[in-house]
């Protein structure tokens, strides 16, 4: 059974929501529909749902308002809004799902889905997941934000100038760090590569996403060396803009 509440002040966009879940979510669900935050806050407690669908754009208290004052809850969320680059960023960085208006339905598919195989297969981490989203947000540019990741051993929370590069291996990603335990996360390179790249990553290789600032030189066999002794495969078609790159340095 999955308990669905839905936040969102536009009374026809919570009425969609609502359809589209019924028609394309399988299994037994339970759902409701709240038309302000201030409202939630009382019927949450009480419902106890198991995903909240969060609109992040509302007057008087935005969604990221509402989860700062709930406190302590155990439920997940998925945020539903119109383009908004920054509080995007935030999201992906806290490793949490959002999807944009309007709703795609393959999108609200694969998003319940992981809400599925979050409820079931691992201890629920939200809570701190949306706690460095709310710090993100606080940040006054993004170069501040902590990257949240998702490993089978709990989550993690790290600045991007610490990882040396990513190394992809199908639906997996490896992280190397400066000073900490290499890292498994169940996400692809790419999804990173959309995340980092506006901090000093580049994808160099298909399988490889490194920290430029910490490259010491592009050998004659097209392996790229960092700061600490590893190195990391260029592809030929990626070799000229990486020269490019490591001029600028």
């Amino acid at each position: 059974m999955i308990r669905i509440l839905i936040v969102d002040d536009e009374p026809s966009a919570g009425n969609i929501l609502h359809l589209l879940i019924e028609k394309h979510i399988a299994g037994q669900k339970e759902i409701r529909i709240c038309q302000s935050p201030e409202v939630a806050r009382d019927i949450i407690p009480v419902f106890k749902p198991s995903l909240l669908m969060l609109d992040i754009e509302m007057p008087h208290m935005n969604g990221f308002d509402l989860l700062n004052r709930i406190g302590q809850w155990d439920f997940d969320v998925i945020f539903t809004t119109a383009y908004d680059k920054y509080a995007i960023k935030a999201i992906r960085f806290s490793a949490l799902d959002y999807l944009l208006k309007p709703i795609d339905i393959p999108d609200l598919q694969n998003a319940i889905n992981r809400h599925i195989v979050r409820q079931n297969a691992q201890p629920r981490e939200q809570g701190r997941l949306v706690d460095n989203l709310i710090s993100n947000l606080q940040q006054k540019d993004t170069a501040s934000f902590k990257l949240a990741l998702s490993t089978m051993d709990g989550v993690f929370f790290y600045d991007p100038a610490d990882i040396l590069k990513c190394e992809g291996d199908d639906n997996y990603t490896h992280f190397y760090f400066i000073h900490h335990k290499p890292l498994i996360v169940s996400r692809t390179l790419k999804d990173f590569e959309e995340i980092l790249t506006d901090h000093g990553f580049m994808r160099v290789h298909k399988s490889y996403l490194v920290n430029m600032h910490y490259v010491e030189k592009l050998d004659k066999e097209g392996l790229l060396w960092l700061s600490d002794g590893s190195n990391a495969a260029v592809s030929r078609r990626r070799r000229k803009d990486v020269l490019d790159v490591l001029s600028r340095k």
